[in-house]
């Protein structure tokens, strides 16, 4: 447990390195949704800045460590009981997830995804709300010592609201909130975190390090592919998965650069 606070600590960062979600759907539209975090750079950035801290990282031998919420729950269910109503209705979010854990220093891996099952799209509806509510645990875990501020840790772990939906044979990924962010950028208007002194100066202190990070969706579909909105999305040989990969710089020039329509052959 030990060396998973560790890494956790360490993935309050992960947010702002290259993120791969992922949706295998069935035949009837169930599935799986994978959120896979690739945070070495991250550890390739403690390493070179290491403290006394992560000199004890280093030494630390290889981790693959699975965690499985609904376990959690059975395990510490008298301490559970204690929390608030919204400790608990936070924690209860978490049902049914898995969050896996690897790392190997010397061969340069650092990674972390977290899986949730569903029986219908509908119950995609918040399931980054989920995977911010698996975050903040990490981040409360991994900064017991208050290394980070809250305001870094919260800036970084910020999952955006997603909407999903399949309707009419079309799958569609919707961000309203980067809507709305884009609308006020092409109006000129600045951002509570545009008018944030502390906001740029974090900004711009890893805007090197995460030049050649980026968000990628992976949709994998029960039947072939007739359309994809984004002329940049790719279309794998068998007509079945949608990858689509969108650098840092492009998400930060254009908000809604995540928003995609998928229609499906009938």
């Amino acid at each position: 447990m030990k060396k998973l606070i560790i890494l956790l600590a360490i993935a309050g960062f992960l947010t702002s390195c290259s993120v791969t979600e992922s949706i295998v759907f069935n035949t009837d539209m169930s599935g799986e949704y994978i959120s896979s975090f690739d945070i070495t750079p991250i550890m390739n950035y403690a390493n070179e800045n290491r403290s006394r801290t992560n000199e004890a990282l280093i030494k630390e031998e290889k981790v693959d460590t699975t965690v499985v919420f609904n376990d959690l729950f059975e395990s510490y269910k008298d301490s559970i009981a204690t929390l608030s109503e919204a400790q608990r209705a936070k924690l209860e979010n978490l049902r049914g997830m898995k969050m896996r854990v690897r790392m190997d220093v010397e061969n340069d891996v650092f990674d972390f995804n977290i899986k949730k099952s569903f029986k219908a799209v509908s119950e995609l509806e918040n399931i980054n709300e989920k995977v911010d509510d698996a975050m903040g645990i990490a981040k409360a875990m991994g900064n017991k010592e208050a290394n980070a501020s809250e305001g870094q840790l919260d800036k970084l772990t910020k999952v955006d609201k997603v909407v999903y939906t399949f309707e009419d044979n079309t799958f569609t990924r919707f961000m309203p909130n980067a809507v709305a962010e884009q609308e006020k950028s092409n109006e000129g208007q600045t951002t509570e975190a545009d008018e944030n002194d502390f906001s740029k100066q974090f900004e711009m202190q890893f805007e090197e390090m995460f030049s050649t990070s980026y968000y990628k969706l992976v949709y994998t579909f029960p039947r072939k592919v007739k359309s994809v909105s984004n002329k940049n999305a790719l279309i794998s040989e068998d007509g079945k998965t949608v990858t689509y990969k969108v650098g840092w710089s492009t998400l930060k020039e254009d908000a809604t650069s995540m928003n995609l329509n998928v229609i499906l052959e009938d």
